[in-house]
């Protein structure tokens, strides 16, 4: 697989277009291929107007010293659609600008993979799997930290960091956001930070209005839920997930003055482990002899 490009990352841009900035600096240097797409009609999935300025991409533009991005415009909101329906039509369109072959790392731009290459290292060791995806689907899921408030002080953290996020695949046919439903899934014990919640109010508003979850639950009456949380009240919440029950346990606090704080305190406490595939000795013989011929 000479010259082939076995790294590659796609965004999703939205409202929310700043936090790619700290995402993309924790990938960039072990990424082959970063794509960036985005409504060409400054539109979001719920059909309401955005304005990313002139600026932001004279910024990409700036970090962007090994010409690995690309910026992929189209038509992303079609009227009638639901939100989660055009989420899922936008990444299988973005993974087709990526191009055939290589892992598809599909992230949203409040997502930080700190330590990506010990990621990336998993990845090429096991680059035979890329042979025949539509014959051999392997995904890999990662453990996501998500930070559901903040205050002065530091952060309210979602734990224990249990619940698992559809990040990676060799076959990218996804089915449901960054679902696919091909091939085996595997799960890796790897940490992906996830900013999510953790923003000022006017920003959540925003979020939940235009977000794929839009029409999933009362996003109007979590957001009042939401709002009520401090100091004194986060150890009493027990099983909170506004859909699924027991995915979100309780909630920790990690003091930290802004999220790059958060990142270095977390990654000390939590390093990223060395990676491994978990199946048997025999399977992966036979695969890596199949990528041969």
């Amino acid at each position: 697989m000479k010259n082939q490009k076995n790294i590659k990352v796609g965004y999703l841009l939205s409202y929310d277009y700043s936090y790619i900035f700290t995402s993309i600096k924790h990938i960039y240097k072990h990424a082959d291929l970063i794509v960036i797409s985005y409504d060409a009609d400054g539109k979001t999935w719920a059909g309401n107007d955005i304005h990313i300025p002139k600026s932001f991409f004279d910024d990409i533009q700036k970090i962007d010293i090994q010409n690995k991005i690309v910026l992929y415009k189209d038509s992303f909101y079609l009227e009638g659609m639901q939100p989660m329906e055009l989420e899922t039509r936008q990444r299988n369109l973005m993974a087709d600008k990526m191009g055939t072959g290589g892992w598809h790392i599909q992230m949203d731009g409040d997502e930080y993979a700190y330590d990506f290459g010990k990621l990336t290292k998993f990845l090429n060791r096991h680059k035979y799997l890329l042979k025949n995806p539509s014959k051999s689907s392997f995904n890999f899921h990662v453990n996501f930290v998500t930070l559901f408030k903040q205050n002065s002080e530091g952060y309210f953290v979602i734990a224990p960091f249990e619940e698992k996020c559809a990040l990676i695949t060799n076959n990218p046919k996804y089915e449901y956001a960054r679902n696919t439903n091909n091939g085996r899934t595997i799960s890796l014990d790897y940490y992906l930070i996830h900013q999510s919640w953790a923003r000022e109010d006017n920003e959540i508003i925003e979020k939940i209005n235009n977000w794929g979850h839009k029409n999933d639950f009362n996003t109007a009456e979590f957001f009042d839920f939401w709002k009520k949380i401090d100091s004194k009240n986060f150890k009493n919440l027990k099983d909170f997930h506004p859909i699924y029950k027991g995915l979100w346990k309780e909630l920790s606090f990690i003091p930290a003055g802004n999220i790059n704080e958060f990142i270095a305190s977390f990654s000390k406490k939590y390093p990223q482990k060395d990676l491994h595939l978990d199946i048997s000795s025999t399977k992966k013989i036979k695969l890596w002899l199949r990528s041969l011929f």
